[in-house]
């Protein structure tokens, strides 16, 4: 049983909840995880997962290895091992020595990772629509927008903080 002025707190929590952002974008992310997972394995894309994303996500096109992946990710760098060996046995992901260091190994997006990153770009099509019918087209438009400009600030706070920017392109 809540004492008196636990109940109050409890109260004044349900009444603001609908304007709590933190709440907000728990229940957008839990809501994708849960969608993603589901329409991936109908798709034919069962051996990935959404936290995979972690690491597809921040491929870039420059060379780089399981040391850097994992400061991109902020993960250890025995879960980026995991990661990285759970997607090169499923094929999303190439891995080949670094000619520059016996230990290191160059990771890089296979051909069905692109595969992959294509279909994933035809999910949020399909999503974004998913919102249209919640939001309608324009405020859909608006929150692609926000959350965009949400996302690049982000990184460069992060950028600023000495948190390697997730992807770097070579010129």
């Amino acid at each position: 049983m809540l004492d008196k002025r636990r109940k109050e707190k409890f109260e004044q929590y349900m009444l603001a909840k609908r304007t709590n952002m933190c709440r907000h974008i728990y229940i957008t992310y839990r809501y994708f995880n849960e969608w993603a997972q589901k329409k991936w394995k109908e798709d034919g894309w069962k051996n990935i997962r959404p936290e995979h994303l972690r690491l597809i996500s921040i491929l870039g096109t420059d060379v780089v290895n399981n040391n850097e992946l994992a400061k991109r990710a902020r993960v250890s760098k025995q879960a980026m091992s995991k990661m990285v060996t759970d997607l090169e046995s499923h094929g999303f992901i190439d891995v080949q020595s670094d000619p520059n260091d016996s230990r290191a190994k160059i990771i890089s997006v296979s051909n069905n990772g692109v595969d992959f990153l294509e279909y994933f770009q035809g999910c949020n099509q399909v999503i974004s629509k998913q919102f249209e019918e919640i939001l309608g087209t324009e405020k859909t438009k608006k929150l692609n927008a926000l959350l965009s400009e949400l996302t690049e600030g982000i990184l460069a706070i992060e950028e600023k903080q000495g948190i390697t920017r997730s992807i770097k392109l070579k010129s």
